[in-house]
């Protein structure tokens, strides 16, 4: 299974755990920021300017709001590696 197939099955986890979980959302993060919907307290994504890091390199960063931990966990359930030091301002990268 490649990492891309991973990460769907890990955002559709995500979004049954109540994240607004997207891939290739927007161009880069402000706009994406800017288009998650008013209220969401649980959002994590990637954006297009990640998803060619993922194609070229094989790794990207997600954007994340809400429980890191919980995060970190459905995406290594998927069986993805996931680098990521605890700071809620830091985004999560996964390879």
């Amino acid at each position: 299974m490649t990492i891309q197939e991973k990460l769907t099955l890990a955002f559709k986890d995500l979004r049954k755990l109540g994240y607004f979980a997207r891939q290739n959302f927007f161009c880069c993060q402000t706009c994406a920021w800017d288009a998650v919907p008013e209220g969401k307290d649980k959002v994590v994504f990637y954006h297009a300017q990640d998803k060619a890091n993922l194609d070229k390199r094989g790794n990207c960063y997600l954007a994340w709001e809400g429980n890191g931990e919980e995060i970190v966990t459905t995406l290594q359930n998927r069986g993805l590696v996931v680098e990521w030091n605890g700071d809620e301002n830091t985004r999560i990268k996964v390879t």
